[in-house]
């Protein structure tokens, strides 16, 4: 899953955040992906509308440590 808005190809065909977050993303419960998705996409969508040059970095860090914090991991037998 994709957040609508987010540093894609259609950017720039040399750096590509699209794999990373859809990465990102798929590491958190199923529950979470979808707000996690529309939450980024806002966070990306406000900020670049703000001409703020950072916007990429800061959301992909929002990005990050939400994954960090709330990311399913494998231990053996439960699943």
């Amino acid at each position: 899953m994709l957040p609508k808005h987010h540093y894609s190809a259609k950017d720039s065909a040399t750096f590509n955040d699209s794999e990373w977050i859809g990465g990102q993303i798929d590491q958190l419960p199923i529950s979470m992906q979808k707000k996690v998705a529309v939450k980024y996409s806002d966070i990306y969508l406000k900020l670049t509308t703000e001409e703020d040059k950072k916007a990429r970095y800061r959301a992909n860090t929002w990005l990050r440590k939400t994954v960090d914090k709330n990311k399913v991991t494998n231990k053996v037998g439960l699943f």
